[in-house]
């Protein structure tokens, strides 16, 4: 018997289409730090605000994240693609990439 992949899936986080991408910060990398994706996601006056190390833009282009009507679905992990961050459009499409590392970096009041 095997085990689906879908059930090695685990859930780091999880959003409705409610949460909009309202900010996106990339950096390079160089020779002292690693490249860095910083995201924040917003629903009404809820704001949620994510740093991605050392992504790997798979199967969407970095610049298609600061496009309006954009929103990230989930943040999965699973042995065989560790921090997926799933990325849809209000249109339907959906598309992914990965980082090393996700820190939930939210500030708390």
């Amino acid at each position: 018997m095997s085990i689906s992949r879908q059930t090695l899936d685990q859930y780091l986080y999880e959003f409705d289409q409610a949460y909009r991408v309202t900010y996106v910060n990339y950096s390079r990398a160089n020779e002292l730090t690693d490249a860095q994706l910083i995201l924040t996601l917003e629903r009404g006056c809820e704001r949620k605000t994510f740093a991605f190390s050392q992504p790997h833009f798979n199967d969407v282009d970095k610049n298609l994240i600061a496009c309006h009507g954009l929103y990230i679905a989930a943040i999965k992990s699973s042995p065989l693609s560790p921090n997926r961050v799933e990325v849809g459009d209000m249109e339907g499409g959906f598309s992914y990439f990965t980082a090393k590392n996700v820190k939930n970096i939210t500030p708390t009041a």
